[in-house]
Formats: C-alpha cells, sequence, structure tokens
C-alpha cells in the first residue's frame, strides 16, 4: 500500500520540511532511500533508526524504519522483523499504524509506516503532568479499540507502552512498534512461552511465573499501566524504596503483587473501579478487554457496537 498520489509532483526540495532541515544542516546532503528523501531521526529501535522520510515525487510523509543487515544478523532477529513486516500487513485500523511498503536492498532493510506527527504520548503526558480524565477517557477509548481489533486478528502485542503509542495530528492515538507481537492461532485464552515487555509495563505473570501465560490479558495488563499513567502523570507501582528505579526486575514484581493499588485524589471513582479491575496480579482474576469495553467510565467515546 502506497501514500495516496496527488495530480501534480513537485520538488521534493522544496518541502518545508527539507528546506527547514537543510537550513539546520548545510554541510550535509539529503540522502535517499528508495524513492524517499531522509530527513531527521524521529526515533531509535532495537536494530536501526526512524527517520522522517518524503516520498520525491509527491512529498508524502512518512516513517522509515531503518535497519542494517548487519543488525539483523542472526535468524531470531531476522524472524522478529519479518513477524512484525507479517503482522502490520494484517492490520487496517485508524488507531493501528499503516505500513506502506517494505524496501530491501544490501545494505538495509526499510520499513515504510506511517508518519504520526504529534510524536509521543509519553511526552504528551510529561507536556501536561497529567491528562484532564475527559482526554485521557478519549485516547484509551481509541487504545482499547485499536487491542480490541489486533485481538479479533488472533494477535497480541506484548509490548504496549507510552513509548509505542503515537499521536497524528488531531491528536489520535496511533499503535506502533509490533516487534514483539505475535499470532494465536484458537481462542483468545492460547497460552504463549515467550517472555516480552518493557518492565514496568508488563504484566506480572511474565516475570514470576515459569510456564505459559495469556497474551490477551498480558495486552490488558499493560492498557491499565497506560491508563493510570495518563490520569496520574506517572507508572502504579514505581514508589518502592527498596528499588527507587525499578532496575530490579525481581524486586518490582514482588512489589506489584504484594501492594494495594492506590490513586491520586484528584481520579475519580469510575477510573479507579475500571483500573481496579485492570490492573489485577493474578490473570485468571482480570478483567478481559471486553468487560473492560463494556465499562461505564469508557461509554462516553467507545463506539457503540465493538462488542
Amino acid at each position: 500500500m502506497q501514500p495516496t498520489e496527488p495530480a501534480l509532483s513537485y520538488d521534493v526540495y522544496q518541502h518545508p520540511k527539507a528546506i527547514a532541515y537543510q537550513q539546520q544542516h548545510p554541510r550535509r546532503s539529503l540522502p535517499k532511500f528508495g524513492p524517499y528523501l531522509l530527513l531527521q531521526t524521529l526515533g531509535e529501535g532495537e536494530f536501526g533508526k526512524v527517520k522522517l522520510g518524503l516520498h520525491e515525487e509527491w512529498g508524502e510523509e512518512v516513517a522509515v524504519k531503518l535497519m542494517r543487515r548487519g543488525n539483523v544478523d542472526n535468524q531470531v532477529r531476522l524472524s522478529k522483523v519479518e513477524r512484525e513486516i507479517e503482522v502490520l500487513k494484517k492490520l487496517k485500523h485508524p488507531n493501528i499504524v499503516r505500513l506502506y511498503d517494505v524496501i530491501e536492498t544490501d545494505k538495509y532493510i526499510g520499513i515504510i509506516l506511517e508518519y504520526a506527527s504529534g510524536g509521543e504520548l509519553f511526552d504528551h503526558i510529561l507536556a501536561h503532568r497529567y491528562l484532564r480524565e475527559k482526554d485521557a477517557c478519549k485516547l484509551f477509548a481509541q487504545l482499547i479499540s485499536g487491542v480490541w481489533y489486533i485481538h479479533q486478528k488472533k494477535i497480541v502485542h506484548r509490548d504496549l507502552k507510552l513509548e509505542n503509542l503515537l499521536l497524528d495530528r488531531n491528536r489520535n492515538v496511533i499503535i506502533t512498534d509490533f516487534g514483539f507481537a505475535n499470532r494465536f492461532e484458537h481462542k483468545a485464552d492460547d497460552l504463549m512461552v515467550t517472555s516480552c515487555g518493557s518492565p514496568c509495563y508488563a504484566a506480572p505473570e511474565l516475570v514470576i511465573s515459569e510456564g505459559a501465560y495469556v497474551g490477551s490479558a498480558v495486552d490488558v495488563w499493560s492498557c491499565g499501566v497506560i491508563l493510570y499513567a495518563m490520569l496520574a502523570g506517572y507508572l502504579p507501582f514505581d514508589d518502592d524504596p527498596s528499588n527507587p528505579d525499578g532496575d530490579n526486575i525481581n524486586l518490582l514484581y514482588k512489589y506489584i503483587v504484594s501492594t494495594t493499588l492506590t490513586f491520586p485524589d484528584y481520579v475519580s471513582e469510575g477510573a479507579r473501579h475500571l483500573l481496579g479491575i485492570m490492573l489485577v496480579p493474578d490473570p485468571k482474576y482480570r478483567a478481559s478487554l471486553q468487560t473492560v469495553m463494556q465499562h461505564e467510565w469508557l461509554a462516553p467515546y467507545l463506539i457503540a457496537g465493538l462488542v
């Protein structure tokens, strides 16, 4: 799927962002990758960088996830990249990053993605300290809509966190980074065995259990952590004096399973109840995504008919 082509092409070097980049870096030539002019680095991933790209014929802005083949130098890493591409090809939802193209050369693998110009949700929260409940509810409903769609496609994300949620120009949530995503073949409670996710967002069963886990339940936990951070301005279970930076994973998870969830005074009762049924350490008692979607706190924004 390619970006939409307008009727007339033009000189991409006259694109406002190309001009601004050249003014900031007058001694640099603008590199190209396939038909895309590469500008500033938007972020860095496990195997490479994400660059802002402009299509040379019509100036469409895209995100180019550029990976050196030398960084994808074994079958495990290559399989992870291939799995992400395979997953993205199956997804088409307004709150999930769109895959436009995959370009391969002798030196690079490039994944051409939708550009979300609003930046990371993480930075948006930092700029406001925490989000008003109305704004958080809207963004969370969009997140849940996207995750529900993913699960309906028999896919689990397994690395949902603020840094993997972007905002488009209209401040809508865009779920990205499907490097840890995987398929389940039969039903939503199919078990998985590979531990994934970032420690502060990962469900307790990923570390404290040596057995298999339910992938969809892991995504529910991560969504709960994200909602808590939107409403409170900080992560839950992030105040252990014996592990202030959360570096010790075993201590972090022991703290999670033994600590009662608390809230700032300004978080409403409805939001507290929703978080209370999502952030349950034992996945057997954690709310399903369908239960989350039916919660009255989300009613003003969640599109009718999804469940």
